[in-house]
């Protein structure tokens, strides 16, 4: 089931029931078992062939995804309340983007076509790919750069990284003003992001910002293997799983900027 995973090295948890208690637990895998059905439907609609020649996919695949990322918003919500309800409330609201200056990590390729589409619609790729660009030349030259004297693991050196970018405070490259202008088809990371800090905390530079308190409603292992079974159908398993590079790599490698075809 979901797993509540705090951001170190941000301090310590405050008293907030992790893990959750058994009745919420069990509610959150009962979310978790329905997202997961969705995925394996849409996965089940795929017609290797067609998505293979033409990038053809059937209607049905787009609504089933659609349904498995808002099962899990429901669970999410659900979460939420039971932290309000026991004195730990969450203290994001709309019109704050300070965690919209990180690289998200760990997507699947599942969710960047998901973006993609939803780009799609609104007929931004293109300036999106523009800004995905920018991005990427800055995460670039972190990787190429390291610090002297110092050995790490792949993990110890990709979160500095990740820490480093934030730092920048660059905005996301679908941030419009504070919000965002994918919110309806934002992956996960994002999706699974919150604070119990005051908002401002949560902002590189403020003073306070080591000490903020943020976590991860992290899916559960029945819905991430239901993505990476999906992944496997599509064929996306290569895909970086940040999201700048792996966007980048699915528009010109993948979808070499067409447009998905939906069929019925």
């Amino acid at each position: 089931m979901t797993a509540m995973t705090h951001e170190r090295p941000y301090g310590h948890w405050p008293e907030i029931g992790n893990p959750f208690p058994e009745e919420v637990a069990r509610e959150v895998y009962r979310y978790e078992a329905v997202a997961a059905e969705h995925v394996r439907a849409a996965r089940e609609s795929v017609h290797g062939p067609s998505w293979e020649r033409r990038r053809a996919l059937p209607s049905s695949f787009r609504t089933q995804l659609k349904k498995a990322f808002q099962v899990l918003d429901q669970s999410h919500r659900y979460v939420l309340s039971h932290l309000r309800r026991t004195g730990s409330p969450v203290r994001c609201r709309p019109d704050c983007s300070h965690c919209c200056t990180q690289m998200p990590s760990g997507l699947t390729g599942a969710e960047i076509l998901f973006l993609y589409d939803g780009l799609t619609v609104a007929g931004t790729v293109e300036s999106a790919f523009r800004r995905c660009l920018e991005r990427q030349e800055i995460w670039s030259q972190l990787s190429r750069w390291h610090p002297p004297g110092t050995a790490r693991t792949r993990e110890q050196e990709l979160t500095r990284r990740l820490h480093q970018y934030h730092g920048l405070h660059i905005a996301c490259p679908f941030l419009k003003g504070d919000l965002c202008s994918v919110y309806l088809h934002r992956p996960l990371p994002c999706r699974m992001h919150y604070s119990l800090s005051p908002p401002s905390w949560c902002r590189p530079s403020h003073f306070q910002h080591p000490h903020a308190v943020r976590f991860n409603l992290e899916p559960g292992p029945v819905v991430l293997e239901e993505l990476d079974r999906l992944d496997a159908a599509l064929g996306l398993q290569e895909l970086s799983d940040l999201l700048i590079c792996g966007f980048l790599e699915f528009v010109v490698n993948v979808m070499e900027f067409r447009p998905i075809t939906w069929v019925e």
